[in-house]
């Protein structure tokens, strides 16, 4: 199970070996508020922004191909929200990393140049993530998992709980048609000693009136015997159905024992994001019937106007009735208005409520105690020098195990450079040491 945190949430583990210097250009960034309100001023004026580094860091070396460029980034109502430095002109891929807590670029990427080529400036549209989006965020950074292997794990519970649950009515059909079956069995033993007797009673005398009786008994006994047949099929397919349901728990069991188990941890988390997305429609609810009352108040201001107006007694008339109708549908904007707010506030209480419990109750999820494995084999030693690295999520971070391959519940911050001081095999696969025993990482999450 790859586990992994997004880069500003991480938790160093604090190697126990000094990491390589690296010569990084760094730039002070700005929360928004006053500082970051001058930068926008400097930008809107067209003129030079000036970014002070940090007194410690020296300025690299900028080629006379590909310059340092400043990209800032700002919603759809020109509002800065942060900025950062890449090297030549700005892509999806170098600012993405980068992008402000609690937004992501917008849909369509592009990257406005504002500044000189002699210093490149780029203005990136970014949009605010949806509450449903915080809400998944937050529990990768606390449940130590990404949003994948969460939905793997949630997807092998909630199998298990199916397949846990179907086994209690698929035994209770089994004894249900267990005792159908002894019914039917006792059904065709009555009606086959019933035929008997009438058969031996005209045996023994041959001029009792009984051929009805016999003839009756004989149809009995042939439906007595249809019904055991077909409730022998029936019986044999609710074991069927029972060994089935049976045999299904225990893969589904084994599958998320596999994952870990014991996801209850994670439940608040669940009822908290099906909170969110029904504030995030709220919230538009709100907006839209925000702008609907708007829109009432100029079409009422308009009508009062219009009133105003008119001297023409019959034109009066109309203008009043107009005047009417806008604050009619006015009243009734704002009570719209009231009651998405009301809603809002509601699911707003619910949700603070919900996520105190997730946030006292959400812990690091390990492997299940019957899927701890063993040291597999020797360690070897090794010397080097390794980058972490995940592909295809730049802004993830690694998770390290110990000698036996249990997740420790620290990560490394991606990108970091560490010493390499020993490798092995761990679960079938290849793990280097980067500190101590409880500091391994797999292979394919470093670059040497």
């Amino acid at each position: 199970m790859n586990s992994v945190l997004k880069k500003n949430d991480l938790i160093h583990g604090g190697l126990d070996m000094k990491k390589e210097k690296l010569n990084k250009f760094s730039i002070r960034k700005l929360s928004v508020g006053a500082a970051s309100v001058l930068v926008g001023v400097a930008l809107a004026g067209g003129a030079t922004t000036a970014f002070a580094s940090e007194p410690s860091t020296p300025q690299p070396s900028v080629s006379q191909t590909e310059k340092s460029s400043v990209v800032v980034f700002k919603t759809a109502d020109n509002k800065l929200v942060g900025y950062t430095v890449v090297k030549g002109a700005p892509t999806e891929a170098n600012v993405k990393a980068d992008v402000p807590d609690g937004y992501k670029l917008a849909p369509k990427f592009s990257a406005k140049q504002v500044g000189t080529d002699e210093k490149p400036e780029y203005e990136v549209a970014v949009v605010e993530k949806s509450l449903v989006e915080k809400v998944q965020e937050e529990r990768i950074n606390r449940a130590g998992l990404s949003y994948e292997d969460i939905t793997k794990k949630h997807d092998a519970k909630v199998k298990f709980d199916e397949a846990h649950a179907a086994v209690k009515p698929a035994k209770d059909a089994l004894d249900e048609a267990n005792e159908a079956m002894a019914t039917a069995n006792t059904e065709v033993e009555v009606a086959k000693a019933k035929l008997a007797l009438y058969k031996e009673l005209l045996a023994k005398n041959p001029k009792a009136h009984v051929d009805g009786e016999v003839a009756t008994a004989q149809e009995d006994y042939v439906k007595a015997v249809k019904a055991q047949l077909t409730q022998s099929f029936a019986t044999a397919k609710a074991k069927a159905d029972f060994v089935t349901a049976v045999r299904k728990e225990a893969e589904a069991k084994a599958a998320y024992e596999k994952l870990g188990g014991q996801l209850a941890d994670l439940s608040a988390y669940n009822t908290l994001e099906e909170i969110a997305d029904k504030m995030d429609k709220a919230k538009a609810d709100v907006a839209k019937a925000k702008k609907e009352v708007e829109d009432a108040k100029s079409a009422l201001v308009q009508a009062k106007v219009k009133v105003a107006e008119k001297t023409d007694p019959v034109e009066l008339i109309m203008a009043k009735f107009e005047l009417e109708d806008a604050t009619t549908v006015l009243n009734n904007a704002l009570a719209k208005y009231n009651s998405y707010v009301a809603r809002l506030n509601t699911l707003k209480t619910y949700f603070d409520e919900v996520h105190k419990t997730a946030l006292v109750s959400t812990k690091t999820v390990t492997p299940s105690a019957t899927e701890t494995p063993v040291a597999e084999a020797a360690e070897v030693a090794f010397s080097g020098v390794a980058k972490t690295f995940v592909k295809g999520h730049p802004n993830y971070a690694v998770a390290m195990m110990d000698a036996n391959g249990v997740y420790t519940g620290k990560f490394l911050k991606q990108g970091s450079r560490f010493k390499v001081f020993g490798k092995k095999t761990i679960k079938g696969r290849v793990c280097y040491r980067l500190g101590t025993q409880s500091q391994w990482v797999p292979a394919e999450f470093l670059v040497f």
